[in-house]
């Protein structure tokens, strides 16, 4: 007796749990087939209002058009042709006259009226649509007149043009409402038109037990398509709006729910009595097997191979903990050693997603990758046809110009020589990137340096002849005319003389004297020479000056000219006014000064060449003041670098080294104790 229940009650878990799970997977099955079948309705119910919203731009492409050209022939009498156009035309003025007819439908002087009370002031070469009564009525303004032009076209026979032809599924129904709720079609049941959702009408009722879906819909303006299974009214609906000037149509599709379903019903119906005579002949079965299992034998029989299974079972058990262990061990050991790599790395499918990266990739990114595609952490991510050779591949990319990563490609292959998998080692260059930059910004500026002494040597000489002569036929010369021509050459001599003079400080600048000075006391004289200027009347000037920033061994004025020209740079990038703010720190043994405002910015194919002599956007501007400056700091063994974005402003950050300014001092001093 032990035995048969031993072998039937798990027959019956098996069986019951069966029944429950068909039961699941029919309501399951049944919930994604409306909802897949919704979703065709929706695509459809999109399909047909972005027909009718192409029917509506190409009738207001007509009434511009027809605009234009009655602007040219200028019609002054009635014409009547009921044939000639798909729509109908007229033209009247804006005292509600009418001065030209041609199409189908007739217009009431009352609708004329309430026309030309709402176009008054439209302006020319602009059309927009009107839905009054039955029909939508496209108006534009005929050019160099007061008249106006209007196509229009009966609503009703819009809608059926475009849904005569749509077939729904059986039971099924598409229709259209208006703003206010009108029934403007319903194929089915075309004596339905013009009825509203709000009155409680009973024919509607028979159809419907309620409109609160299709009022919900059209009252809710946020809600521009969508999809929603009722499942007390058994509906699947799906609706796409319409939104055209004044024209706001709401396309519906319904099916019934039952119909959709019913084949899936069928199915399951076949399916529970398969299950219901697989438990029946299971419990036949085991009234079988209960009366040849009555022998001792054979349960005793059963007995030892369960015990021997039990055994084996164990000692398999054992041997794949000791197996699992050793996996999880050495997996321990290779993910340690991956993600102490300084690099990201990370393994990829043949389509570009991502299967498993280490904690680097996930900190360079800042966003957990794993599932995601490449394509997502950079646009040019190509993977495809790449590497039928198996070989490797580097290359760089930019991250919005502000972030590089040096990216190693290697494929991975199965036992048939296929790929299948690729490895990416991905290195952050960015900082190596910024240092190329600067090498490159010093040799250009050594480069233009030495050009500029030249160009400054020999113009100089000459120049200072020509000065003098100017000067004394200025003294000498009595002619007015010629007198002011010697004044406009002595006012451009004397501005050539000024870019010699900064080219010449540029080219032939040096570290110089070196004393030992506070920065914040400089940025403070600086601010109070730049106070005076006119220029910084609506400017607010903020400081966040560290009191823990040791006195360094600095060359003042320098250093003061460097700040004065950030300052000023900022105030003219503000000509509306706005906020500077200055910061001194110390950061990883650096003094760190940024200036921050909140002007224009600067454009990021502009940012590379701001450091270069010469290159300025200002109008009376020479293009060297950041030049010099970023000169000065480099000579001071610093760092001068801008960060900024157009329209939120530009932040200049000048960084130098503490303990090589702090060493310079104390040799210094040494000597003049040595002395």
């Amino acid at each position: 007796m032990r035995g048969y229940f031993l072998i039937v009650t798990p027959l019956l878990i098996i069986i019951s749990v069966l029944i429950s799970l068909n039961i699941f997977f029919q309501h399951s099955l049944q919930n994604q087939i409306a909802n897949d079948f919704n979703l065709q309705q929706q695509i459809l119910a999109e399909s047909v209002s972005k027909n009718i919203k192409e029917q509506l731009e190409n009738l207001k492409v007509n009434t511009l058009l027809s605009a234009y050209v009655f602007s040219k022939i200028n019609p002054l009498q009635k014409k009547d042709n009921k044939d000639s156009l798909s729509f109908s035309r007229i033209i009247f003025t804006n005292t509600s006259q009418l001065l030209y007819y041609e199409g189908k439908s007739n217009i009431s002087t009352e609708t004329l009226k309430k026309l030309t009370d709402r176009l008054q002031i439209l302006p020319y070469n602009t059309a927009i649509f009107y839905e009054i009564d039955d029909f939508i009525y496209c108006v534009a303004r005929i050019i160099d007149s007061n008249n106006f032009i209007a196509l229009f076209i009966n609503s009703t026979d819009l809608a059926k043009e475009t849904l005569s032809n749509i077939q729904t599924a059986q039971k099924g129904n598409i229709w259209i409402l208006t703003s206010n709720g009108d029934l403007l079609y319903h194929p089915t049941q075309p004596d339905m038109a013009g009825r509203n959702i709000y009155s409680k009408d009973s024919k509607c009722i028979q159809c419907h037990q309620s409109f609160d879906f299709e009022k919900n819909i059209i009252e809710d303006s946020r809600k521009i398509k969508g999809k929603e299974i009722s499942y007390n009214e058994e509906r699947l609906i799906a609706y796409s709006k319409i939104n055209i000037d004044n024209v706001l149509w709401t396309v519906f599709l319904s099916a019934n729910y039952s119909n959709v379903i019913h084949i899936i019903d069928k199915s399951m119906k076949v399916y529970s009595y398969l299950i219901l005579t697989i438990l029946t002949a299971t419990i036949i079965f085991a009234a079988i097997l209960y009366v040849f299992n009555k022998k001792r034998l054979a349960a005793k029989e059963l007995e030892i191979r369960e015990h021997t299974m039990r055994k084996y079972a164990d000692a398999l058990e054992e041997n794949v903990n000791i197996k699992t262990a050793a996996l999880i061990e050495e997996r321990e050991k290779l993910t340690t050693i991956l993600n102490a790599i300084g690099a990201g790395i990370i393994l990829i499918d043949t389509k570009g997603k991502i299967l498993w990266a280490n904690e680097k990739t996930q900190e360079m990114f800042d966003v957990d990758v794993v599932g995601k595609y490449c394509e997502q952490l950079w646009v040019d991510c190509d993977i495809s046809g790449v590497y039928t050779k198996g070989n490797f591949e580097t290359s760089i990319i930019s991250i919005n110009n502000d972030k590089f990563l040096q990216v190693i490609t290697a494929p991975i292959k199965n036992e048939q020589g296929e790929i299948y998998r690729y490895i990416r080692l991905i290195q952050d260059i960015t900082e190596i990137k910024k240092m190329e930059e600067q090498i490159t910004n010093s040799e250009k500026l050594a480069s233009i340096g030495r050009l500029a002494a030249g160009i400054a040597h020999e113009i100089g000489n000459p120049l200072t002849s020509i000065f003098s002569y100017v000067q004394i036929l200025k003294s000498i010369e009595d002619d007015k005319f010629k007198k002011e021509s010697l004044e406009t050459i002595y006012f451009h001599i004397q501005r050539i003389s000024e870019i010699l003079k900064q080219l010449s400080s540029f080219t032939k600048m040096s570290r110089g004297e070196t004393q030992l000075i506070s920065v914040n006391e400089i940025i403070e004289d600086a601010i109070k020479l730049i106070r005076y200027d006119k220029r910084a009347k609506n400017i607010v000037i903020k400081k966040n000056l560290s009191d823990s920033i040791p006195k360094m061994n600095l060359n003042f004025n320098q250093l003061s000219q460097v700040f004065i020209n950030l300052i000023l740079n900022a105030i003219d990038a503000m000509p509306d006014g706005g906020q500077l703010t200055i910061n001194s720190y110390l950061q990883n043994n650096d003094l760190v000064i940024d200036f921050s405002d909140t002007g224009i910015g600067i454009s990021r194919e502009n940012l590379s060449k701001i450091f270069d002599p010469f290159y300025t956007t200002k109008e009376k501007g020479t293009g060297l003041g950041l030049a010099v400056s970023y000169n000065i700091i480099t000579k001071m063994e610093g760092q001068l670098t801008v960060e900024s974005e157009v329209g939120k402003g530009t932040t200049f950050k000048i960084s130098l080294p503490i303990k090589k300014l702090v060493d310079n001092l104390d040799v210094k001093q040494d000597k003049n104790s040595n002395s």
